[in-house]
């Protein structure tokens, strides 16, 4: 009994250290999900550097207590897991709803993202929005657009300009040259 009250301690320490720095948490019902898909799953969480955790859900429930995250408690019902995200709010959002698009049973619970609460569907939502990469170069773009367009604009006369000129250069030495002849 001190054994499994041992383990159950390091289990909610170990939680409660993973929630102290993590940036969003999702929850997931694995129920219906292989072994096979769910160790696939794992690699590709461990890839994008998302941790996919397994816990009874008392012990989760310890881990949250007097943490922004309690407000998941009322989705820890059935089989849950967990993935933690650290670098970057999406991640961990992108990873498991792209899991949950290909895996039948695995069904997104609720999350937390950016210190709020987020419901199944805002989750999927989130997880379709680009990354702050691709966000900051789309706003690059349509900020260079209109610079690019002012030097063209600009550049039209003085380009004009040259072009006249050469083509009365052009003109003016054919006319000595058939003159000379």
């Amino acid at each position: 009994m001190v054994r499994g009250l041992e383990y159950k301690r390091a289990v909610v320490k170990d939680l409660s250290d993973r929630f102290a720095t993590a940036e969003a948490v999702v929850l997931v019902d694995f129920s219906g999900v292989s072994v096979s898909e769910i160790t696939e799953l794992r690699n590709k969480a461990r890839d994008a550097k998302v941790d996919y955790i397994v816990a009874k859900n008392n012990l989760i429930r310890r881990a949250i207590t007097g943490t922004p995250f309690e407000c998941l408690e009322p989705a820890l019902v059935g089989q849950t897991a967990l993935g933690i995200g650290y670098d970057g709010s999406l991640v961990a959002l992108k990873v498991l709803a792209d899991a949950a698009k290909e895996l039948d049973g695995l069904k997104i619970k609720a999350g937390f993202v950016d210190g709020e609460y987020a419901s199944a569907a805002e989750v999927v939502a989130i997880a379709k929005l680009p990354s702050k990469p691709e966000l900051v170069a789309k706003l690059a773009a349509v900020l260079q657009a209109p610079i690019s367009k002012l030097l063209f604009v600009l550049n039209g006369p003085v380009t004009g300009l040259v072009r006249t000129l050469q083509a009365i250069k052009e003109k003016k030495e054919g006319n000595q040259s058939g003159a000379s002849k």
